[in-house]
């Protein structure tokens, strides 16, 4: 990428601390408080998996953001017990966005200590099955919690019923200015075909780059090597987030790839980059 690319799609993994990566990514002997100091020599930005399973405590966020440079960003995924009404996979559908307890707020306030280094917070959903939610009632669920968020953040929305990616789910996430998410997943069309649903939704575009979890892991239970080619989708990747930030109206673009897309994201991510260098 050139310097101005640079500056406008962030590239970086979901997570950091797997001691997989010691070895292939992290030195030896690297230690869990040096290596987000080593990922952040590599990578521009990360989003932190840990929070969708509860709150980080504030003394953690001011280590995060202590340990690492100023142009470096941390995507905050939401609590799962506000997404999915519980911290398991699987919904607790009449919790989803109730948020009784005003855990979200709380969250939101934690999420300030970084500073300038809060780039884009995430809330994922699960994929809902037939009958366990209707659209509607998840729309309504969106738009009441779209509506009292503040208002000085960036937020990103990720959907897995491509059924619901619709004229009034694009339309609340672009009255809110928030991004909705492209994701590389089994229930979802390709890259380009998300951007061509009109999924660039406000002025910067959020990728993910998960892959097929349940096919992978019958091929490896470790995260230290790529165990799959990916690189032909990881090339669609890129010219998908040439396209957002050049046609498509986004200014920047945030892209983070899972290990369980092609069994080493930093590797992945490093491809991405690559990639995004190549095009003319």
């Amino acid at each position: 990428m050139n310097s101005a690319t640079e500056d406008q799609i962030h590239i970086g993994t979901s997570g950091w601390s797997y001691k997989d990566w010691d070895g292939p990514f992290y030195p030896q002997g690297c230690g869990q408080e040096g290596r987000l100091a080593h990922y952040a020599s590599r990578f521009s930005c990360v989003e932190v998996d840990s929070t969708f399973y509860g709150a980080p405590k504030k003394e953690t966020v001011r280590a995060w953001a202590e340990r690492t440079p100023g142009h470096f960003r941390f995507a905050l995924k939401v609590p799962g017990i506000v997404t999915h009404g519980a911290q398991g996979s699987r919904p607790v559908l009449e919790d989803v966005l109730k948020d009784r307890g005003g855990r979200l707020a709380d969250f939101l306030e934690t999420a300030t200590l970084l500073g300038d280094k809060l780039g884009p917070i995430l809330f994922q959903f699960p994929y809902f099955r037939i009958r366990e939610m209707e659209e509607a009632d998840f729309l309504d669920r969106l738009e009441a919690t779209l509506d009292r968020l503040p208002a000085d953040r960036r937020y990103a929305v990720e959907l897995r019923n491509k059924g619901w990616i619709g004229a009034r789910y694009l339309t609340l996430l672009g009255r809110y200015g928030a991004a909705a998410v492209l994701i590389d997943h089994p229930y979802m069309p390709g890259p380009r075909e998300q951007l061509e649903l009109g999924m660039v939704t406000t002025d910067f575009c959020y990728a993910r780059l998960l892959g097929d979890r349940r096919s992978i892991v019958k091929k490896t239970a470790s995260w230290d090597r790529l165990v799959e080619d990916k690189g032909g989708r990881v090339k669609q990747w890129a010219e998908t987030l040439h396209l957002a930030t050049t046609r498509h109206g986004a200014a920047e673009a945030w892209a983070f790839s899972n290990n369980h897309f092609a069994g080493h994201s930093p590797e992945t991510s490093t491809q991405l980059i690559s990639r995004l260098r190549d095009l003319p």
